[in-house]
This record gives structure tokens, sequence and C-alpha cells, in this order.
């Protein structure tokens, strides 16, 4: 989710790279990555490992990432297909899903994933799409996947929390059970023996685990990898994604004066969510130690406090086993604060930066109380900081560090400054100052909406948000909002948000100008200039979104169709880009024809990372 925001599949591919030459240092030979699944629904408990709730956004970043990994010699496993939107009962949930919003939202990004990188390895998801296990669908595992879109890697399934069926398995198009079992093995000499399993079956799933064997075997065991490679991409790639969403006058940060972190996580960040993906990093740099490291002075009372209660929770819970996650660690409670000492930090500090952090995991959901919505210690923290050092005309920002959406609308107008961290990795805590003080200059885009409110979400009610044991939710979820996901429900259906896709803020400002569109039988290809006129280097990210001709099918009021970055501009500076769009990118799937279509007539083309703010506007025709 946070490489996603950075709006720049280059550094998805960056940082695919250093995944891919450490896996190889380290004899791995897959690497299980990336997830294409689509953020459906801001409570999903895997949503940090997928990118966006558009499906060109997730598709590109995903290839790219893709490409980086296995540029070294390391198989990708593209994952969860399809339609693993949720992690309430994730081995037997039925997702009951529209043919249209199927092919348009939720295998989108893998087909566009497929076709431009050819990943080696993809996994098949534990749930069930519209009646029948995914594992067992031959229409979307041999008949899409592979017939379709032309997918020639080796196939596997998830880790077995499923009932095991191999002869319908393999005849879908399984070519690897996972992580295998002495009874799968006899299930599978028995069903060539009885003729439920098809040798030619078997043959093909012997075949394709044959190829990956070649394609990732490298002989003799290769040298430990330099972890220093990847903490400067770390680093690279958490500044470029992260969102600056508020700021009041206030970054960067004169840092004249001490600073006051609040929050357990300046201290304690969240680098990476849990469960199976969760990562061991050879080191974490925190906040207060950046800022140390960074020559900036920091309140030590408020310091010495934090880390003594981190030291005893984190005892608390290893000792008393309060918490408990699958793979990864749990996520300390933030500590309460008297307003005496808030108002004593107020009066000797130059400024103050409070860290609210959120992790997240496979196997459960998140909560609405204590973590979609701020609990109620965050909230007061937020507020006592605020109004303390306001009051003595000081400023406050706000570092989120999360794992999903947070409701931000109720408070967002408190501080004068909120950054967007994400979970930002190893350097999280320098990338942090970098960003605070204008080392860095912020360029990451929103990937996902935020809305004013959970239940503002077009999947609200169709999620698993109160966490059900049976019934709705549990043993089928009903996709009823269509193709209406994210931003093309809150835009079309002119709802407000608090933060809208493609929103980002940066230190500098950005011109655009010289919009040409010219089609071709084929494509349509997009001309226009982006100039920095401001007055500090920086990045700008950009969105193509189009608006289908009235008549036909129902359509979202726009759509993102491709997307860029540029490099790094100068004050005064300009880049030229071109973007040229296949014109079966305009299609929608008519369900009833059965296949693709593109209408004809004029369309209209916004240019601009901002979803309801485009910078320029042209039109073309589809004849």
């Amino acid at each position: 989710m946070a490489l996603a925001s950075s709006w720049n599949p280059g550094l998805a591919g960056e940082v695919g790279a250093a995944a891919g030459y450490e896996a190889l240092g380290y004899n791995i030979n897959v690497l299980l990555a990336p997830g294409i699944n689509i953020i459906r629904n801001p409570l999903c408990g895997r949503n940090f490992e997928y990118y966006s709730e558009d499906p060109v956004l997730s598709g590109t970043m995903g290839a790219a990432f893709v490409g980086g990994i296995q540029s070294h010699g390391v198989g990708a496993s593209v994952k969860h297909f399809a339609c693993n939107n949720q992690e309430t009962n994730r081995g037997h949930n039925n997702a009951l899903v529209g043919m249209r919003a199927l092919r348009e939202i939720y295998l989108k990004g893998f087909e566009i994933c497929v076709k431009e990188a050819s990943p080696w390895t993809l996994m098949t998801s534990y749930n069930s799409l519209n009646g029948l296990p995914v594992q067992e669908s031959p229409w979307l595992i041999t008949g899409i996947l592979r017939n379709e879109w032309g997918f020639d890697g080796l196939v596997m399934t998830d880790w077995s929390i499923v009932p095991h069926n191999p002869a319908a398995q393999l005849h879908a198009g399984n070519d690897l059970f996972m992580p295998g079992s002495d009874n799968q093995v006899q299930d599978i000499i028995d069903g060539v023996r009885n003729g439920t399993i098809d040798g030619a079956d078997l043959d093909r799933a012997c075949a394709k685990v044959i190829q990956l064997g070649k394609r990732t075997w490298h002989g003799d065991k290769n040298q430990a990898p330099d972890l220093k490679r990847g903490a400067a991409v770390s680093k690279i790639a958490a500044c470029e994604s992260a969102v600056l969403l508020e700021n009041r006058n206030m970054l960067p940060l004169e840092t004249a004066g001490t600073a006051a972190l609040f929050g357990v996580r300046s201290y304690n960040l969240v680098p990476v969510g849990s469960g199976s993906a969760y990562v061991v990093s050879p080191h974490v740099i925190q906040l207060n130690d950046a800022f140390r490291e960074a020559g900036i002075s920091t309140d030590t009372e408020l310091e010495d406090l934090y880390l003594k209660y981190i030291a005893f929770a984190s005892a608390d819970i290893a000792y008393n086993e309060k918490v408990k996650v699958h793979i990864g660690m749990p996520l300390l409670p933030e500590l309460e604060l008297r307003r005496l000492l808030i108002e004593k930090a107020a009066e000797r500090d130059g400024y103050a930066v409070i860290t609210i952090g959120r992790t997240a995991e496979e196997g459960v959901d998140r909560n609405l109380k204590n973590d979609y919505y701020l609990s109620a210690t965050e909230r007061q923290l937020i507020i006592d900081v605020c109004e303390a050092f306001h009051s003595k005309g000081k400023k406050v920002a706000v570092v989120l560090n999360i794992a999903g959406i947070i409701e931000t609308e109720s408070w967002k107008n408190m501080p004068d400054a909120i950054i967007n961290m994400w979970l930002p990795g190893q350097e999280g805590g320098t990338a942090i100052c970098d960003l605070l003080t204008g080392r860095a200059n912020p360029s990451g885009r929103l990937a996902v909406t935020f809305p004013v409110d959970y239940f503002d979400c077009p999947s609200a009610h169709n999620f698993p948000y109160d966490h059900p044991e049976s019934g709705k939710n549990y043993d089928f979820t009903d996709y009823s909002e269509g193709i209406y996901v994210g931003y093309r429900h809150y835009l079309s259906k002119n709802v407000a948000v608090s933060y809208p896709f493609g929103y980002g803020l940066s230190y500098t400002d950005f011109e655009y100008s010289a919009l040409k569109i010219k089609t071709t039988k084929h494509s349509v290809v997009i001309t226009f200039n982006i100039r920095n006129s401001g007055s500090s280097s920086g990045r700008e990210a950009f969105g193509i979104y189009v608006s289908a001709p009235a008549g036909g099918l129902d359509k979202p009021s726009r759509e993102l169709k491709a997307f860029g970055k540029t490099g790094m501009l100068a004050p005064g500076e300009s880049e030229p880009v071109r973007i040229e769009i296949p014109l079966s990118r305009l299609a929608s799937y008519n369900e009833k024809a059965g296949e693709w279509q593109t209408a004809r007539g004029q369309y209209t083309l916004y240019v601009g990372a901002n979803v309801e703010k485009p910078c320029l506007m042209g039109n073309f025709r589809k004849i």
C-alpha cells in the first residue's frame, strides 16, 4: 500500500530487485509476493500487502515489482487469485461477484501483471467464487489465466486450510499443492490408479514444476547479500511513498528549538505488518534516534518516559501473553499522558510531533473500535497536545504510521500538519525525519480513498466489520456494489470524502500545460508538460482519467487508465510527458453479450493525480 502511494512503477521495480537480490543471496527460489487483490474495504487485514482500490494502479505496480524480483533469477508468486478481499473465514467464504465487476475490477490487476511481467508462479486463493472453490475452477485457472491471458508459469495453491480435492484441483490447473502433505501424495497416487485423476493433468503439473526448477536453479551456494543495498532502497521508497495530507505553514520544520515527540510509535515504529508478510529487518531506525542523528534536539524527559513504558509494556505482553499475533510483533497500546505533563512540554519545547500507529495481519480483519477509529487515548493525546502547544503559539504535526485506512475527518483540522508514512520499513525513522525537515520533498499520492466515515464505504455492510461467525459476510459475501469500488463510488455518487484517491501535497508547486491528444487505430496518445513552478525541487505524480460517452453500459464518472511520475525537477524545470493508452483499456465488460466492448463517441480525458481536481482536460472521439 505504501509503495503504490509512490505512483512510481520504476521505484516498485527497484524495491522488487532489492528483494530479489537478497532472496538470491539466501538461496530462496520464489518470493511469495506481490499481492494484487483490490483494496475493496478499509478493514481487510491484508490490505497493507495489496496496492490499491484501482486495478490499473495495482496491476502496473505489481508488474514492475515482479520484473524487479525476477531480474535476479528469483520467481515471484502473484497472489491471491482471486477475490481474497477479506480475512474473516478466508478458507471457506464464498465471494458472490458479478461478472462485470469480476472482470473489470478484481481480475484486471492480475491480467495486467500477467501480461506485462510474465510472473513465474501464481497462487490461487482459499475462498470460493460464486459457489465454487477457486482452487477447483477450470474456468478461472485454465480458461482465463492460461488460455485467455497466456500465463505459462506454475500455479500453486495457498497454504492448505481448505479441504483437499486433488483431482479437482489438478484438473482446474493447479500444479503444486502447498505446503504439501503425505495424505495429498497418497491421494494423487490413488487418484491415478483409480482413474479419478487424469494423467494429462498430472503430467502438466510435473512439467510446470520442472520448468520452475530450471528457471530458479543457480548451482552453487550464493554469497550472502549486502544488506546495506536494500537499506538504501528502503529509505528512498519510504520517502517517495509518504503522502503529505495537511500542511498549514508548519512543514518543512524550522529545527531550532527542542522537538517534543509524543506517541509510542515515535520510539517504537511499526516498520512492517504481521502475518506471513512480516519481514525481519537487520535494524529499524526509530524517529527519536533519527532526530538525534540529524542534530535535532528532542525532549529527553518525554523520551525517558516512553522508553520505560515500552520496556514494561513489551515485557507485560510477552510474559502474560496478553496479545498474540500469527507472525510478527503485537502493537503496544498508546500511553495515556496527564495534561500537566503535556503543558510542561509545551512550555520548554519548540514544537510537537505525534506518531499514531497501526498494524494488521492475515487471518483476521481489522476492527472499527480502537483501530479504524482512534482510541480514546489517542484522540485525547491529539487534543491535549494541540491545545497546549497552540496556546503557546507553537505547532503540532501528526505522523501516521499505519497499516491501512483510518478515520481522519473528525480530527484532521486540529494539528498543523499530517504526513502519512504507512508502514515505512527499516529506515522509517530517517525517512520521517528527512520529510519533516525538508531534506526530502513528499511526492506520494493516495492509492486509496479515505472516507469521511467507515459506513460511507460502498462495501461497508457487505463486509464482516462486526466479525460474524456464520451467515452473511462469513459464509458468503455479496459484492453488491459491483464496479463501484473506492473512488468510482464516491465520485460517481457525489459522496464527500476526507481525502480523495490521488490526493497528496508537496513543498513545491507544479504547472500542467500543452495537452495534446491523438488517436490511432489501436491507442490514444497523450502528451503534456509539467513544470516545477515552486521554490524547491520535487517530483510530481500524475494520473490519466477517462470518462466514457453517455449511453450504453453504465460507467463511473471517471476511471484511471494510466499514471506515472516525473523525475526530480528543480524550480523552473520542466518535463515533457508522453502516455499511450491502448483503446482496449477503455472497454467495459458486457455481461449479456459475454464480451469486452469499447463504446463509440466522445471521451473526456482528465490529467492530474487527484481524481477530484484534475489539472488539464480534453476530449477525443472513438469512431
